[in-house]
């Protein structure tokens, strides 16, 4: 399973921007400078339309902001698990991810100003 990896989209994000000013980078791109710096800061999850703009003006794939996910690592290391059980695990996991998703969504919304 993979997970964004906002800590490298953060770091991206403010070298791509530079020296040019919140305001200007983010009219660039079409965003509100308030949200611009909640990307910058990790703080806003990038919707799929704005990731693929970072990325056309970086030159960078929208995969290399995607990693494996390490959790479910955990329980495979313990060897107590058989497979079916494995399977369960991963299936609960892939549903925590979803409402976690959705969580921060819902966090967006509410702390996005328009």
């Amino acid at each position: 399973m993979k997970e964004f990896n906002n800590e490298k989209f953060c770091q991206d994000l403010i070298s791509l921007r530079g020296k040019e000013s919140q305001q200007a980078f983010a009219e660039k791109i079409g965003l509100n400078r308030s949200t611009l710096s909640l990307l910058e800061h990790g703080k806003q999850i990038p919707t799929i339309e704005i990731l693929s703009k970072i990325c056309n003006l970086s030159g960078k794939a929208t995969d290399e902001y995607f990693i494996e996910s390490t959790r479910d690592s955990l329980v495979y290391l313990m060897g107590s698990l058989d497979e079916a059980d494995k399977d369960k695990v991963a299936e609960m996991m892939e549903r925590i991810c979803i409402k976690e998703k959705y969580e921060l969504l819902a966090k967006r919304s509410k702390n996005v100003i328009h």
